[in-house]
């Protein structure tokens, strides 16, 4: 080969051999970017979705949050999450509905964005419909003693009235409630009219007897609420807000929160002694014959005795200060006095709901529909 051909060889090798190498530095490149886009877009998703995920966490311990204005603004996961939470309706189902933008290397010119959006039910927090009154009874019961049952409206803790929000007295299946002694009921007429505690005979506008309950009186504590047998048992056992599960009432610990459940055996009865704290305590067994005897009022943190639900087979001697309301499910009960001394019932609307809304959280809010 002539040196001039040899040139030409050469050189058409040098042309070719930039080329290739120009081609692979150009794949290279657009792989890289490619890459570098696809790490961005995916990591823009990610913090969308966890910033989802936070806001239905942060419905779950405040029904009540929302971020209808300015949004939420989360630094996370080397990005930055941008949410918003407003009422809304989802398929004709009342909603909130949660839009989370999730944002990768934010203000630069490889800013990248993903949004998220949700729909969550969540429920309302109401009294429960189990409650027809203070004392909703489906036995024949008798009081004596001082023990006032009043069924006006208080906020937890307090002696003050909310007039015109509170309920009957005493609502019960049976045909007779006895008064002995110098006990007192109190409570709220279907019109709206207080009626403070006097004393029998004049109370007794306030006691309602004899009366229907729609579906039947409610059998356990889960039936009461509507729930599936256990739910209320396992809501215990799994300790969330406080709660307590015992066979044995002596492992209890005070004060009570959360979901304070006493299982008994058949004939059982706990001489309760110092009860104090907040939320839903219930006092059952498979035989419908688990007792409280002897409550009252201990003191803890600032609260002294019981503010919430109380769910019992049965009730006896009852000197407890209370706010909230009293259902007993037994049709038999022992017979002997339900309250007597200086127990002081008060009904109480935000005792309830605060008592129903511990033990929706974490357990009602629904993902209605889920979008990317």
């Amino acid at each position: 080969m002539s040196g001039k051909a040899l040139i030409i060889v050469v050189t058409g090798i040098i042309i070719v051999t930039s080329v290739i190498l120009t081609t692979i530095g150009a794949t290279s490149m657009r792989i890289v970017e490619n890459v570098g886009q696809y790490y961005s877009r995916q990591s823009a998703q990610n913090i969308a979705q966890s910033g989802v995920n936070l806001a239905i966490r942060r419905l779950v311990n405040d029904q009540t949050w929302r971020a209808n204005g300015a949004p939420w603004e989360l630094n996370m996961l080397g990005g930055k999450a941008s949410i918003r939470a407003f009422d809304g309706s989802f398929d004709g189902v009342s909603a909130v509905c949660i839009q989370s933008i999730g944002i990768e290397d934010y203000h630069t010119s490889l800013e990248r964005r993903d949004t998220s959006t949700a729909w969550a039910w969540v429920p309302p927090v109401v009294v429960p419909t189990w409650s027809k009154a203070l004392l909703t009874l489906s036995g024949v019961n008798h009081v004596n003693g001082n023990i006032t049952i009043d069924g006006r409206d208080f906020d937890s803790f307090s002696d003050i009235v909310n007039p015109g929000n509170g309920s009957w007295g005493i609502w019960s299946t049976a045909s007779t409630f006895i008064q002995q002694g110098s006990p007192s009921v109190g409570g709220t007429t279907e019109e709206g009219v207080d009626v403070a505690p006097t004393g029998n005979p004049q109370d007794t506008i306030v006691i309602r007897l004899n009366q229907p309950y729609p579906g039947g009186f409610p059998t356990s504590p889960d039936s009461a609420f509507g729930y599936t047998e256990g739910t209320l048992k396992a809501l215990a056992r799994s300790g969330f807000a406080g709660s307590q599960y015992v066979v044995d009432p002596a492992k209890l610990s005070s004060p009570f929160s959360g979901v304070t459940y006493v299982e008994l055996p058949a004939g059982g009865i706990w001489n309760a002694g110092g009860i104090v704290g907040t939320g839903i305590l219930i006092i059952h067994n498979s035989a419908h014959d688990a007792v409280l005897k002897n409550p009252n009022s201990g003191s803890a943190n600032g609260m002294t005795g019981f503010s919430g639900i109380l769910l019992a087979d049965d009730i006896v001697h009852l000197h407890l200060d209370f706010w909230g309301a009293i259902l007993l499910l037994s049709p038999y009960p022992q017979g002997n006095v339900l309250g007597n001394g200086d127990a002081y019932l008060h009904y109480s609307r935000m005792a309830m709901k605060n008592a129903v809304g511990a033990l929706k959280n974490g357990s009602q809010v629904k993902i209605l529909a889920w979008y990317e």
